[in-house]
């Protein structure tokens, strides 16, 4: 009888089985590699930097915005009727001395009735003359004159409505000339030479040697300020450019939305333009707080955590905590004992490098 014939060697059958038998793991000798890896990976130290905890004094800051107006400011205008305007100081920003002219107007009808009215106290002077001869008293001496007779002879001479007269035909002519109340700079100014000006009001005088500063707080916030405190302020065009100035008024009342109106004074540089918006710093200091910079809290889970790095170990420890106060590169903290925290001067706290760190991680410090 003829033996039947397979088609594959039977030897290579066995080796396939054999091969197929091992699920695809991976040798002894690549297992023991991966583990080696991974524990190498637990063991990278992450650098970091940090400080020593320490009790001490925190800067409290509240912040606010404002806007800046000079400490004086008058809005001018020409008191008469007047004309074309003949003569201009400068434009806007020229600076003026107290009292000194600002502009004139067309002055010659006033120059006429100035001297109508020279003229007309000129004849009444002689008409009282005059009247008091009638009375029987020498002109020469006025001394031995009644007031009640002398009262008589001026109203009788027309003195006193050529006086009024004249007085008035003065501030007339005065009016053409606008003159500066204080020393300071023309502001808003907008009529031109041979222009008549624009309505009542000609322009502006400001002292912008010093601005008044007023910003809104929190009736809450009452308590950290009062006068005399010190404050900074910023302009959005220079934020990171302080001016220093001083609390001079806390409006003593509370308004519908809460808040209460502050006043700082603030002395000009030479960069500040009334009605600058400004950012308003007003600093206190509380003593005897943990002070740690803002990069060293960080938010997980909803809550504020910080490392501190331990010493013995090498190793970062997850710390729960409590913002009580903040300003703007630091906050003041307390231990969260709610959750198991615990949190004392001395501890060195990580302040860098700290973004992707976990309990337990194994860190080192940055050599300075």
């Amino acid at each position: 009888m003829t033996q039947p014939r397979f088609g594959f060697p039977f030897g290579l059958i066995l080796l396939i089985l054999g091969v197929s038998c091992t699920g695809g793991r991976p040798t002894q000798d690549h297992t023991d590699s991966t583990a080696t890896h991974r524990k190498a990976q637990t063991q990278i130290a992450n650098p970091v930097d940090t400080v020593t905890l320490r009790r001490g004094e925190f800067r409290s800051q509240l912040i606010s915005n404002g806007k800046l107006r000079a400490q004086q400011k008058s809005d001018l205008r020409f008191g008469g009727s007047g004309g074309s305007v003949t003569w201009l100081a400068g434009g806007n920003g020229t600076a003026v001395a107290a009292g000194a002219a600002i502009a004139r107007i067309d002055d010659r009808e006033a120059r006429i009735r100035m001297e109508q009215a020279r003229q007309a106290m000129q004849k009444a002077e002689i008409d009282l003359q005059d009247a008091l001869l009638g009375f029987g008293h020498d002109i020469a001496d006025t001394a031995h004159v009644s007031e009640e007779t002398m009262r008589i002879a001026r109203l009788r001479s027309g003195y006193e409505a050529a006086a009024t007269g004249l007085a008035s035909a003065r501030l007339a002519l005065e009016n053409c000339t606008l003159r500066a109340p204080f020393g300071g700079k023309i502001a808003n100014l907008k009529t031109k030479a041979h222009e008549n000006p624009k309505g009542e009001f000609f322009c502006s005088v400001i002292n912008d040697r010093m601005f008044d500063v007023e910003f809104s707080l929190l009736e809450s916030e009452l308590p950290q300020i009062r006068p005399g405190q010190a404050v900074t302020v910023a302009t959005f065009v220079e934020p990171n450019r302080r001016h220093a100035g001083r609390i001079v008024a806390v409006n003593p009342t509370v308004d519908d939305k809460g808040q209460i109106i502050v006043t700082a004074r603030i002395p000009n540089p030479g960069r500040l333009i009334d009605g600058m918006n400004v950012k308003v710093y007003v600093e206190s200091a509380v003593p005897d707080k943990l002070v740690v910079p803002k990069s060293a809290v960080l938010v997980r889970d909803e809550r504020e955590v910080l490392f501190r790095y331990d010493r013995a170990t090498g190793r970062a420890q997850w710390t729960y905590v409590l913002i009580e106060m903040s300003n703007s590169d630091s906050h003041a903290v307390v231990a969260n004992t709610d959750r198991g925290a615990e949190l004392n001067p001395g501890d060195a706290i990580i302040v860098s490098g700290n973004l992707n760190l976990a309990d337990g991680s194994q860190v080192e410090i940055k050599r300075k």
